[in-house]
């Protein structure tokens, strides 16, 4: 939340903002620190005050008793928007956590933590810490709702949802000795008074049912005062008369408040009434045209209905051929496929066939050159046959050859032969 929206936000009962809360509630919280008041005043040495929890600095302003105090919250916008609106010489704002303050021991001479532990994951730590930062004799103001009334008033609307523990007071009382062993609680209330005041200055004088006020079990907050020594406060009743406190004049002023809303309220009802009328005229014009749009709508659904009834039929013939062509176009694969070997299996024969022709004209041509080397050397063979029939018939021709035959001598080498 930023620092210039803390004061417009809205008010949830946890963090007050007095412009924004009523005058009895803020009173409950103020009075917490005017009573903080009697623990610091009578010091002889300056005391140093630490305000845990400050959230928007309302109370830190009441410690008007103390010159040196140190107001601390986990939260950065609240200790801005208190650092700006009630900042002033001696009192320091800042960011700290309750459950590991930021301090040296024995810092401080008084502690508050009013309405705080009962936010807390680790509430024992506020009490050890608290113990921790107080110098010999300080004393730790801290105060919490009582479980058992608020439990009871809350009725059906359950437990509040920023509190993480919430005390009645044995378990409130069990845990402060546990640290301190000095404890003295009050409990706090609402009490309505009668007030005598004369018009001059007088000391002021209360007499108080005492026995009504010791009711832990009915109390709406207990505060405790924890301190290591014992105390030199007495455990006298406190009470304080706010100015906003005059019950009659305040719900007279309400009383004139409420008359105010309330003819608001008849002006508004008015204007109410009147624009009713106008929206029952509406309403019925508007329910007419519903009908006629509903009338529309049953025929246009039926409409709807007769053309998903004709899309899912032609998605069904859609469906049987897709199917039809993914079968044919799985026999066509299946034909591609046997096409492909029988085209590999003729290119395969194709390839041995060419190479039997090769094989076949390589013999062709070798018998050829065969043939013709034959023919050579049977023409070499008859050209040699006739010269050498030719040589035997110029022998032959001869004298002596002649002459020989005659005489039964030599070969015969007639022409014939």
């Amino acid at each position: 939340m930023a620092v210039t929206e803390l004061a417009g936000a809205e008010f949830t009962g946890e963090r007050v903002i007095p412009e924004q809360v009523d005058a009895d509630l803020l009173n409950e919280h103020v009075a917490r620190y005017r009573f903080a008041n009697g623990f610091i005043a009578g010091r002889t040495a300056r005391p140093r005050v630490l305000d845990a929890g400050c959230g928007s600095g309302y109370g830190t302003a009441e410690l008007t008793n103390a010159e040196a105090i140190t107001a601390a919250d986990i939260s950065a916008d609240a200790v801005e928007y208190a650092r700006r609106k009630y900042g002033r010489e001696g009192v320091r704002f800042l960011r700290a956590s309750c459950e590991a303050m930021p301090f040296a021991g024995e810092s401080f001479d008084l502690v508050v933590a009013f309405e705080v532990i009962e936010h807390l994951e680790q509430w024992q730590d506020l009490i050890s810490e608290a113990n921790r930062v107080l110098a010999a004799g300080g004393t730790l103001l801290v105060s919490t709702p009582n479980r058992d009334y608020y439990a009871e008033s809350r009725g059906d609307a359950g437990p509040n949802p920023f509190h993480v523990h919430e005390f009645e007071y044995e378990e409130f009382r069990e845990a402060l000795t546990a640290v301190f062993p000095h404890v003295r609680i009050w409990t706090q209330n609402h009490a309505g008074a009668i007030v005598f005041a004369p018009q001059e200055g007088a000391t002021a004088r209360a007499s108080l049912d005492a026995q009504a006020n010791h009711d832990t079990k009915g109390a709406n907050f207990f505060v405790a005062a924890c301190s290591r020594t014992p105390f030199a406060v007495a455990a006298d009743i406190y009470a304080w008369l706010p100015s906003s406190a005059n019950v009659l004049r305040e719900r007279e002023r309400h009383i004139a408040k409420l008359s105010g809303e309330l003819l608001k309220k008849d002006a508004w009802l008015r204007e109410s009434v009147e624009a009713h009328g106008t929206l029952q005229e509406n309403h019925e014009a508007l329910t007419a045209e519903l009908r006629k749009q509903n009338k529309w709508a049953a025929e246009l659904n039926q409409k709807v209905a007769h053309r998903e009834a004709r899309i899912a039929e032609l998605q069904r013939e859609l469906d049987t051929r897709l199917a039809w062509i993914g079968n044919l176009e799985a026999r066509l694969d299946s034909a591609g496929a046997e096409l492909d070997r029988r085209q590999a299996e003729a290119d395969e024969e194709r390839q041995r066939a060419a190479g039997e022709v090769d094989r076949l004209n390589g013999i062709v041509t070798e018998r050829t050159q065969w043939a013709q080397r034959l023919d050579t050397e049977i023409a070499e063979r008859n050209a040699v046959i006739a010269e050498t029939r030719a040589e035997l018939r110029r022998v032959a021709a001869t004298r002596w050859v002649r002459t020989g035959a005659k005489l039964g001598l030599g070969p015969d080498v007639r022409s014939d032969q």
